[in-house]
């Protein structure tokens, strides 16, 4: 979002001498050629006031030599050399040391350069230091130079987090430039921003982005980025959400849908958050462990246990999630939910084995016995009692009180039950499969005995 690492830096072949009498500084074009709106455009009205402020002239003299440092920083594209910004900087001072008599609007002309110069070689203090030295000879200085530096400086300020300054030279700037565009609001918007002024900064993009949108068009994507961030910041989830899917349809980023997807769930629309992020999954947008898991829980939540799954499977197939009891853990639950118990069953095991209590071997009896194995549910049951740790210790006996039930194993299920019984929460179902492994034990003894 910074300014400073928009500007390309190639674009120096384009100074023309022609800067001297336009008024243009040369950072203006490089801002041009990085697809920055000019934040001044001289129109008529602005030339007509440029000719009422009255400047010096120049000298045939300084402007031949201006020529000649012109020609080390910028050569021509045809002569194959590169500039020489070193070479250039000694010409300046050499200009400037030979201009004792010169007046205010050429010794402008040479902090012109000397700006431009030092911005080349990176030194920005110094490139910032001579533009301030450009536009402290004003009246003495054509309008449309004095609106370019102040433009010049208030971006350099900011690229060299100086805030303050940005702001201050930007003002100076509004005061006097005779267009101002949705990019100078945006400008401001980002100053504001780092200045922790959330409320103005809020303002001027709102007024970038209005002004762009008023004349039917879209405003560039990084305006929206700020806008959705401080509607983010304020909590205001439902203008942000607004932003993001009126972003969405002119700049389809595949992250975008992620986002999105997390906004609608901040309003609490599972829905939409759902077909967000199952959008951004097809799209392959969706490729990190806790997203994939994000997408499964909301597979989950609104009845779609197979996608679930298969999002699942795929995902520890892909190694983008590991196979960590809890993953197999949901893996095995949401496999069972879409009544694929035949695919549960492995999972879960592998669950089980890794677990430190005999919880997942609980389940695993479970849905063994869903899938009518009452000899594997009797076998977890007595690897989730002898792992302990559980939970519900009576429902691993109820299970396999039931499975004992099954095989006929009348006086095992009798056990079981009456060990269920002893936990409160399966006491009462306990009660009435106990009554009903009695009375079939009972029956079960009478007719041995008959047949005996």
């Amino acid at each position: 979002m910074r300014l400073a690492s928009k500007i390309k830096k190639g674009a120096y072949s384009t100074l023309v001498a022609g800067l001297l009498f336009t008024g243009a500084t040369a950072l203006d074009q490089l801002l041009t050629d990085a697809g920055y709106e000019p934040a001044f455009v001289a129109s008529a009205e602005a030339q007509g006031a440029q000719e009422r402020r009255r400047t010096p002239a120049m000298s045939e003299k300084l402007f031949k030599q201006l020529a000649k440092v012109a020609e080390y920083a910028s050569p021509p594209e045809d002569s194959g050399k590169q500039p020489d910004f070193q070479s250039a900087l000694k010409e300046a001072r050499k200009v400037e040391k030979n201009c004792s008599k010169c007046n205010e609007y050429e010794m402008a002309q040479i902090y012109n350069y000397y700006g431009w110069i030092y911005y080349s070689l990176d030194d920005m203090p110094n490139a910032i230091k001579y533009y301030k030295k450009v536009v402290a000879q004003s009246p003495n200085i054509s309008i449309g130079l004095e609106v370019a530096t102040l433009d010049t400086i208030a971006k350099l300020s900011f690229s060299l987090d100086q805030y303050q300054d940005a702001l201050d030279y930007h003002d100076k700037w509004m005061k006097l430039a005779t267009l101002v565009t949705a990019d100078a609001f945006a400008f401001r918007a980002q100053v504001y921003y780092q200045m922790k002024k959330r409320k103005d900064a809020l303002n001027n993009i709102n007024r970038a982005i209005k002004m762009v949108e008023d004349k039917g068009d879209i405003a560039k994507e990084p305006y929206y980025s700020l806008q959705r961030a401080l509607y983010i910041e304020k909590e205001d989830y439902k203008l942000a959400t607004a932003n993001l899917e009126k972003v969405i349809r002119h700049y389809p980023k595949k992250s975008y849908w992620i986002q999105l997807s997390g906004l609608y769930g901040l309003l609490e629309k599972s829905d939409r958050q759902l077909h967000s992020l199952d959008t951004a999954y097809l799209i392959g947008a969706v490729d990190k462990e806790q997203q994939i898991i994000n997408l499964a829980y909301l597979f989950l939540g609104q009845e779609y246990p197979y996608r679930a799954a298969k999002v699942l499977e795929k995902g520890i197939k892909d190694k983008r999630i590991k196979e960590t009891e809890k993953n197999l853990d949901l893996l095995a639950r949401s496999w069972s939910q879409a009544k694929e118990t035949k695919k549960a069953i492995p999972v879960m095991s592998k669950a089980a084995a890794m677990s430190e209590s005999g919880d997942m071997y609980s389940q695993l009896a479970s849905l063994y016995l869903d899938d009518d194995d009452s000899k594997n549910a009797i076998a977890a049951g007595k690897k989730a009692l002898d792992k302990g740790k559980l939970k519900r210790e009576g429902e691993v006996h109820v299970n396999m009180g039931i499975a004992y039930m099954d095989l006929k194993n009348y006086g095992a299920a009798v056990k079981s039950f009456k060990e269920a019984m002893k936990d409160k929460r399966t006491r009462r179902f306990a009660t009435n499969w106990l009554r009903y492994a009695e009375n079939e034990y009972t029956r079960d003894q009478q007719l041995k005995r008959a047949n005996g």
